[in-house]
């Protein structure tokens, strides 16, 4: 095997291993946001706010790395981007007040858009057909990793230790990865592809013209919604509502996450078989299902139910948004700095609106939670009719 071939190799495992910082980094706290309200003395939907903030500095951070991506190059990009996460990290941990708390998680959402944006630029840097459409799939599987492990460990740890270790975890696990990237990590930017910001700013103006890489977008926007969903919501529902302790949430958000890393598993055993448009037309399917499964007990809180239908929502996206993800990444494989951080800021910014918008509502029965479910659905659908009408062959 050539030198080229290894290191092809070793990047469809360390860019995954940076791309999974950004599913932890939403979750991992998730079972203490209660315990963080009551000690510092914060409503429960304002709590809810830290991770709308992490979630809309993500989408910042998308914007302002894939300049930096295109420009100072990936590797640089992305060391600075974990040492900042760490950084944001640390004030977490010390944080005495709300707003301190508020500071960390902003500065861990806009670092860790430096994670998103490389990790998918360097594949397409290297890799080009099913390969890539392979690499995306584990790049899928882990970010949802992430909200699969880090909800079950981050109740366990609250329990044990209280919040503030979750915030000591995500300085360590950032710690692991900035070591593997500034070990291992070549700059995979070829010097003459290296575009100055106003070039990376003037060429946003082609993409998002692009109907095909919209309609993508939206989809990712409503998946990447349906899967967070329950990390919003969960907490508050299982530990106020149910009287459950955090580490038992953990366990329903663990069993969510494995069904989604369900779908992206089968999804990858299938997509040399079927085009990616029919396996996101089958995601969508399921995802239906799921909805109308949650709906099936109307105006009753019941948890069996809900969670079963949630489960089938994330199973379905690990069709759709593995799908959806490889399709607006190779539209632009020459601008796949930019092409990704636009990619990554729609994604999180509707993801923002909606995770915002939750916050407000009153979520506590199975058809609340179900029609807000079949919203994000019917979004999905109508993108998914536009994206197909476009252009027939769209998702390969």
């Amino acid at each position: 095997m050539s030198d080229s071939n290894r290191y092809e190799n070793f990047l469809m495992l360390l860019a995954p291993l940076i791309n999974s910082v950004g599913g932890i980094a939403i979750d991992l706290y998730a079972p203490s946001i209660p315990a963080i309200g009551q000690e510092l003395n914060v409503a429960p939907s304002m709590m809810q706010n830290t991770i709308t903030i992490t979630l809309v500095f993500y989408a910042i951070g998308q914007l302002v790395f894939g300049i930096l991506a295109d420009w100072w190059g990936r590797r640089p990009s992305v060391l600075f981007g974990l040492a900042l996460f760490i950084a944001g990290s640390a004030v977490a941990v010390a944080a005495a007040s709300f707003e301190a708390l508020m500071v960390g998680r902003a500065i861990q959402g806009f670092a860790i858009g430096s994670c998103q944006v490389v990790a998918r630029a360097v594949l397409v840097d290297r890799l080009t057909g099913d390969r890539l459409r392979a690499a995306i799939v584990y790049l899928s599987l882990a970010f949802g990793l992430g909200p699969v492990i880090a909800p079950y460990i981050g109740g366990h740890v609250q329990e044990l230790a209280g919040w503030r270790w979750n915030f000591v975890v995500y300085c360590g696990y950032g710690l692991i990865v900035l070591s593997f990237a500034f070990v291992g990590l070549r700059e995979t930017l070829l010097p003459e592809l290296r575009r100055a910001p106003q070039q990376t700013i003037a060429g946003y103006r082609e993409i998002l013209s692009d109907p095909n890489f919209l309609s993508a977008i939206a989809i990712l926007g409503m998946s990447f919604s349906a899967f967070l969903m329950w990390n919003v919501i969960g907490p508050y529902i299982v530990q106020f509502r149910l009287g459950h302790s955090a580490s038992y949430f953990g366990e329903t958000a663990l069993g969510v996450g494995l069904c989604y890393l369900g779908g992206t598993t089968l999804n990858r055993t299938l997509i040399r078989r079927y085009r990616g448009e029919q396996l996101m037309r089958g995601g969508i399917v399921i995802f239906a299902l799921g909805v109308a499964c949650v709906a099936s007990s109307g105006g009753e809180l019941i948890l069996p139910t809900a969670l079963g239908g949630i489960m089938l929502i994330a199973f379905a996206q690990g069709f759709i948004f593995s799908n959806a993800m490889a399709r607006s990444m190779a539209l632009f494989p020459d601008r796949a700095g930019a092409a990704a951080s636009l990619q990554g800021c729609l994604m999180l910014a509707l993801g923002s609106i909606v995770s915002g918008g939750v916050s407000t509502l009153l979520i506590e029965t199975n058809a609340a939670m179900a029609v807000m479910f079949a919203c994000l659905l019917g979004v999905t659908m109508v993108s998914f009719r536009q994206l197909s009408r476009v252009h027939p062959q769209v998702v390969r």
